[in-house]
């Protein structure tokens, strides 16, 4: 099973599958923690979640220069001419092929109001395919027992990177805690969950790391820990070897 993946912090992932390079919601504010990065690999994609300024960032997006930007349907008046080029939008349940990979656009359950905007943007998750492995990155999410359960339905989800957010009375709504991102992986039928969206970014409440620390101390069998810069193989995470005791705590 070939590829890799690396958790640089918050919903970044640098990804490998097959022959595609692919880097999900990157931002200024994660990237400065890994100078040159762009230099060491060839970026084929970039694919972005939502647009919200923690996983939309056009400084990112020009610093890195990817040979395709994958994003919601309806994006593309956000961005700025230089980019446009090779921009991508995509709907909701639609799958485009990129090299040997196949993606699809997944809802995901998001406020998605830009604050410059007066109207609402669709937000995703995906689900990346290459061969018989099947990568589910869910961008930034509430729960949904029907959503969750559909999808894994309709995919077979090795490794599941789900953003945990908040439990807190109406910040739920739209984001995962600790025991609905666990009710979520059990759903998608995950032979893998791994919790994203803390490091970097800091939140005033708190939430992420709270939740995080608590998912540290859970006994779960499909739970795994990947420290902020921290890489590892598919096969390597898919036989367990890559839960890491302990978690560094920013």
């Amino acid at each position: 099973m070939d590829g890799w993946v690396k958790f640089l912090g918050h919903a970044t992932l640098l990804m490998r599958l097959g022959d595609l390079t692919i880097l999900t919601d990157p931002i200024a504010e994660v990237l400065k923690g890994y100078p040159g990065l762009e230099s060491s690999f060839s970026l084929d994609l970039v694919a972005i979640s939502h647009g919200h300024r923690d996983h939309l960032d056009f400084e990112a997006l020009v610093r890195l220069k990817p040979s395709v930007i994958l994003a919601p349907q309806g994006y593309r008046p956000l961005f700025p001419k230089g980019l446009t080029g090779s921009l991508v939008e995509i709907r909701r349940w639609e799958s485009v092929n990129f090299k040997d990979v196949r993606i699809t656009a997944l809802p995901s359950l998001h406020l998605g109001l830009l604050c410059n905007f007066p109207f609402l943007f669709p937000t995703l998750g995906y689900i990346f395919e290459h061969g018989d492995l099947g990568v589910y990155f869910a961008g930034d999410t509430g729960f949904s027992a029907k959503l969750f359960k559909e999808i894994g339905e309709r995919f077979k989800i090795d490794v599941a990177f789900l953003p945990i957010g908040s439990d807190r009375f109406l910040l739920r709504l739209h984001h995962l805690g600790a025991e609905t991102a666990l009710r979520a992986s059990e759903l998608l039928k995950a032979r893998v969950f791994i919790p994203i969206h803390w490091g970097v970014v800091k939140s005033a409440s708190g939430d992420p790391l709270r939740i995080l620390q608590k998912l540290s101390t859970m006994s779960f069998r499909t739970l795994r820990l990947l420290n902020l810069g921290e890489r590892s193989s598919w096969e390597e995470l898919l036989r367990g070897g890559a839960k890491t005791p302990p978690l560094k705590f920013p």
